[in-house]
């Protein structure tokens, strides 16, 4: 049986799904996996095949409109939501002509929150099967610390479930353009929020997202199943290319690495900034008042210490994309932007965290990782300071936080979420 994958998004929405890929191709699966372009090499070496979809992504995040779409996130969540649905709407139709024929070609559908209603556009009528798998709990539920987007965080309400599901009909608009090409194309009508929501609870639903951070709502629907977070297999002798896709960390990163006390990682992944030259001076001075050293990922925020314009200080070191599953342990604290991908590595390496959410459910893992412990409470973008940056560095240097990173971190450890979701997928289709 050949099983596709559907990995529409940045990084953190792809390498989970190399991860699904290869537990089931131990299960005996054909498993193909389609992405943007330009994150082939995420899948590189997993005996996963890859399907590029007809675009890339981070050539528009880097420029353009989708560049600007999330620059607006760190001060205006509307503004990024309209330009974010502007994006969408332009690759729609690029979108529905891969998917259309790569699901053709395949005998059972992974989809993810970009490319589910697209999916079932296409499945319609059909009894191919489609499993759905998301690693936010973007779910509606009154129950606060398992939803990522409630308006009262810390306690079961209405409030919650009302918010959440106006979240979902806002998520419906912003990613419907290929699903509504596609029942054009078909003859069907527009899609109605309800028959959306009718759509997701009738599907087999994967939440990638450890019990530990995201305590299961009683209110969530049968067909929902949790497991921890996905993550690659371990990579065997001589292959270090097996366990996340990409290179080692190079000999650079190791002797900076070996050469004195852990660092602070400090990156925003696929997250621009609108100033990333106040971000890095600001970092700079940050690390230096607290006498510790960093490493500093420039990213798609372009946090590159050639902005400093003057001789590097010799215990910051400035990176490109990097091997979180390599760098992290080695690490003191893991200064990042929120995403799900980034909050779940951080947390398997068990140490302490900052978060500076800039859009969607960052805000919500930056809130969990403050109540168990491992974080100050999160700064959103548009208020980061270095007086901020400071106090909650202090915090998350902490024997406090290091405790409480640390025993989250062997909890995380000893989950295989990954081989779960397989398992669950296998009894799925052997009933289907």
């Amino acid at each position: 049986m050949r099983v596709l994958l559907l990995g529409m998004g940045s990084r953190g929405d792809v390498q989970p799904l190399v991860a699904l890929g290869e537990r089931l191709r131990r299960r005996g699966y054909a498993v193909s996996l389609a992405a943007p372009a330009d994150l082939g090499h995420v899948v590189a070496a997993s005996g996963v095949e890859f399907e590029p979809f007809s675009f890339d992504l981070e050539g528009p995040l880097r420029d353009g409109l989708g560049r600007e779409s999330l620059r607006g996130s760190a001060t205006h969540q509307v503004r990024e939501a309209r330009l974010m649905r502007q994006v969408m709407a332009e690759r729609a139709t690029a979108l529905a002509d891969d998917v259309t024929r790569l699901v053709e070609q395949a005998d059972a559908v992974v989809s993810g929150a970009l490319t589910f209603d697209l999916v079932d556009a296409l499945l319609s009528g059909s009894a191919k099967p489609h499993v759905y798998a998301i690693f936010a709990p973007v779910w509606p539920s009154a129950h606060g610390e398992s939803v990522a987007l409630g308006l009262v965080p810390h306690h079961r309400s209405p409030l919650n479930l009302w918010w959440s599901s106006l979240a979902g009909r806002v998520a419906l608009e912003l990613f419907r353009p290929a699903g509504d090409l596609v029942r054009a194309r078909k003859g069907l009508p527009r899609r109605t929020f309800r028959s959306y929501s009718a759509a997701a609870s009738s599907t087999s639903t994967l939440l990638g997202a450890s019990p530990w951070v995201v305590p299961r709502a009683p209110d969530w629907p049968r067909s929902l199943r949790q497991t921890g977070f996905w993550f690659r297999e371990e990579a065997p002798a001589g292959d270090p290319e097996r366990a996340g896709g990409g290179s080692r960390l190079g000999e650079e990163v190791d002797d900076f690495l070996t050469g004195g006390a852990p660092p602070v990682y400090v990156g925003f992944g696929s997250m621009p900034t609108p100033d990333p030259d106040a971000v890095v001076h600001g970092v700079v001075e940050v690390l230096a008042s607290l006498d510790v050293r960093g490493i500093v990922s420039e990213g798609l925020a372009g946090l590159s210490l050639d902005r400093l314009g003057r001789a590097l200080p010799p215990d910051v070191l400035g990176v490109g994309a990097t091997r979180h599953d390599q760098l992290f342990p080695r690490c003191s604290v893991v200064v990042h932007h929120g995403g799900a991908g980034t909050t779940a590595a951080a947390v398997r390496a068990g140490v302490p965290q900052v978060v500076v959410p800039h859009a969607a459910d960052q805000p919500y893992w930056g809130r969990r990782l403050a109540d168990l412990g491992v974080a100050a409470p999160p700064i959103a973008r548009k208020d980061l300071t270095p007086a901020r940056l400071r106090a909650a560095l202090e915090v998350a240097l902490s024997a406090q936080a290091r405790r409480a990173a640390y025993v989250l971190g062997e909890r995380v450890r000893a989950e295989d979420g990954a081989g779960d979701a397989a398992r669950l997928v296998d009894a799925y289709l052997g009933d289907a």
